[in-house]
């Protein structure tokens, strides 16, 4: 636990001994003692957040003006002034101070009181340290907004780009300039201004003993005023000037900028340094872009693989199909709905009749195959406002909203046996199924999920005594 300094103004041994038995209980304070008002504090003290206590009877001569003097030295203290008389004491009105009578210090609730002015003085300091702090972050990240603005109107990194070139045209009155991107050792071209026009498509490739190369390795820049003069050029039919800056982050070089004149020019020392802090805010502005374009395709990757991971939660992985979750979700909602509307719907329990024959006699690859095709039949003959889930197994799971009449639902039973019957076409093989459908009604059958696909399910056997392929209503 962090200490509170308490520092006793008393030239009187015994006033500083009595205080501390009275604060012998609190182990939060760290008390030191002066004796007079020329002893310096304690080095150790944070002078910003402490406790003054001063014995205002034994102090000499003019003690209230001098303990004015002494709050205007350390004006973040809180200041106790103790006397025995205080009612004879008459304080400035500007002198923030606590006036205590000698008796209240052996008052029981003296050590509370230091204890909520200690908490009180470390609030108010942590909370003027915030603003400065805040008001100091604010005025840098002003100063930063009016140096790069023309550079950060936009995170795309093509409109970064443009304006690097843009402004580096500006500045130095330049023929073209070429930005290229460095990672792994290798320089990509970016973008180029030439001849007042911007080019996406590189219609040069820096060579690997070139200039640009040089500094992008060597991470300094290089001041070319004339092609005809230096190595990097000879050889070449090439006139003119050019600054090459490296484009950094700290130690890291994220690409190069080039400025070219088709003549010979002596780079002034002003060119070079605003193109120099040209190059600073244009190296951060690139980095930003990119981890902008990176963020926003980590986002885009996140949302679908939680939408991905949603999907899977509320669907059978093999049809796609809503699952018992999905469907147990939708019912709730269907009968909710339903018996507010006071509206009739129906619940089918259907399974496959000969789905074990299927994966006996071809594989359970081709009976997955079946599932799958079963789906997609059941899909392409119902409502979009109907829920078919898939229960597990070869079970199947029907929600039909607002059924007027029960022959309704007997008529779509009947498409699900007509659809099903329907030879499958499964690689080489046909396959020839039929299924058994238990039909329950709310409210007529139930009015809990539980007791709906409990009747739909005492129907479907019902069915299959039947010999399967039809269908059973549900009697009470």
């Amino acid at each position: 636990m962090e200490l509170t300094s308490l520092i006793v103004l008393s030239p009187k041994s015994r006033f500083f001994s009595s205080l501390e038995d009275v604060l012998s209980p609190c182990s939060q304070f760290q008390i030191y003692r002066i004796s007079s008002l020329e002893n310096s504090l304690p080095q150790e003290i944070d002078h910003s957040c402490f406790l003054l206590l001063v014995d205002l009877d034994s102090l000499p001569g003019e003690p209230i003006k001098n303990i004015v003097h002494l709050r205007e030295k350390y004006p973040d203290c809180s200041l106790i002034l103790i006397s025995e008389n205080t009612e004879a004491i008459q304080l400035p009105s500007t002198l923030e101070a606590f006036l205590i009578d000698r008796e209240s210090v052996n008052n029981g609730l003296f050590p509370s009181f230091l204890h909520l002015l200690s908490d009180q003085n470390k609030l108010l300091h942590n909370y003027t340290q915030s603003q400065f702090d805040l008001s100091k972050r604010v005025n840098e990240l002003d100063l930063i907004r009016k140096a790069s603005l023309h550079l950060t109107m936009n995170l795309s990194l093509d409109s970064v780009l443009e304006a690097i070139l843009e402004s580096a045209m500006e500045l130095i009155s330049a023929d073209d300039t070429h930005v290229f991107l460095y990672d792994h050792g290798v320089l990509s071209f970016a973008s180029a201004l030439f001849e007042g026009r911007q080019q996406k498509k590189p219609f040069m490739n820096p060579r690997q003993d070139g200039l640009t190369y040089h500094v992008a390795r060597e991470g300094t820049k290089r001041v070319v005023n004339d092609f005809t003069k230096d190595p990097l050029f000879f050889g070449l039919p090439w006139e003119g000037s050019i600054i090459s800056l490296p484009l950094k982050v700290g130690q890291k070089v994220l690409g190069v900028m080039n400025v070219a004149l088709k003549r010979p020019h002596e780079f002034s020392e002003g060119e070079i340094r605003v193109l120099e802090f040209l190059g600073d805010q244009a190296a951060i502005a690139i980095q930003n872009a990119k981890l902008y374009e990176q963020a926003q395709q980590e986002i885009a990757d996140r949302k679908k693989a939680e939408k991905a991971i949603q999907h899977l939660a509320n669907h059978d992985a093999l049809t796609g199909l809503p699952n018992r979750r999905l469907f147990n979700e939708r019912i709730n909602l269907e009968i909710a709905r339903s018996q507010r509307n006071k509206l009739r719907f129906s619940v089918m329990l259907f399974d496959l009749d000969q789905l074990k024959a299927v994966n006996d006699s071809y594989g359970h690859n081709i009976g997955d195959m079946l599932l799958q095709a079963v789906a997609q039949r059941l899909l392409g003959l119902l409502r979009k406002s109907d829920t078919i889930a898939r229960m597990g197994g070869d079970e199947f799971l029907l929600i039909l909203p607002e059924m007027k009449r029960i022959e309704d639902a007997i008529l779509t039973a009947e498409r699900i046996l007509s659809a099903l019957s329907t030879p499958f076409n499964l690689e080489t093989y046909q396959i020839n199924i039929t299924t058994s459908i238990g039909i329950s009604f709310f409210p007529d059958d139930g009015n809990d999920v539980d007791e709906l696909i409990k009747k739909a399910d005492l129907s479907m056997y019902k069915a299959k005594e039947k010999g399967g392929n039809t269908y059973h209503l549900y009697t009470s």
